[in-house]
């Protein structure tokens, strides 16, 4: 169960670490964003392996949360209008992602977590630990982020893919599957929050795993549509 969550963050830090060497050879907040996005998201699985396998404590649990089901999609989502938007309106969603964030995760580490919700060997159930108002703040921030990022890039991918250069044509793919990464994990998240089973629970590690695995295959393609020197 654990080797799946530790396979993701594994991936995920590996990703968050080229984008972030990428963005020291051209600083555009584009890649800064989706470094940081996906260090949050390698923070978060790696959290949800150290509970599969050593137990639960309320810190890990509210790092897994905060970092895992309410911030990384949002400044996944940040990177995204860096790349589509005006620069003024991108800015102005950094500035309210920040001030967001903050107010979340004072939230988040404030709130009050049901010991007998982490008594777990799997993932913790939020609706088993935490309070259905703090729940919201975690679909709220998803949703609006989900839909930046699955849209911008299926936007994307749409408008590249009718160009005739080979090197758009594969960048129009590697969106898709940045795309489908994202679509992967939201649907692992969404089985984890109402599952049942724990079954379930493995559900939601492979899902992790491949989820994260595909977003970075997207990033891979787009390094290959580099026009040669």
């Amino acid at each position: 169960m654990w080797v799946f969550p530790l396979g993701a963050a594994l991936v995920s830090s590996y990703f968050s670490g080229l984008l972030a060497t990428q963005f020291r050879s051209r600083p555009r907040p584009n890649l800064l964003a989706w470094s940081i996005a996906l260090g949050m998201f390698g923070v978060a699985s790696g959290a949800a392996a150290v509970g599969a396998l050593v137990g639960w404590s309320p810190l890990t649990f509210r790092i897994y949360y905060l970092f895992g089901a309410v911030l990384n999609v949002p400044v996944l989502a940040l990177g995204t209008l860096y790349l589509l938007a005006p620069r003024r309106v991108a800015d102005g969603a950094a500035v309210v992602t920040m001030i967001a964030s903050i107010g979340a995760a004072v939230v988040i580490l404030g709130a009050n977590l049901n010991p007998g919700g982490l008594a777990t060997e799997g993932i913790p159930r939020g609706s088993e630990v935490l309070s259905e108002n703090v729940r919201m703040l975690s679909r709220y921030f998803s949703i609006i982020g989900f839909l930046v990022v699955v849209g911008g890039a299926l936007w994307l991918a749409v408008r590249l893919a009718r160009q005739r250069q080979p090197r758009l044509k594969r960048l129009a793919v590697a969106n898709l599957l940045i795309a489908l990464g994202t679509t992967v994990v939201a649907i692992a998240s969404e089985i984890a929050r109402i599952a049942t089973e724990p079954t379930e629970d493995l559900v939601f590690a492979v899902g992790l795993f491949v989820g994260v695995s595909v977003m970075f295959a997207g990033f891979l393609k787009t390094r290959s549509t580099r026009p040669s020197s």
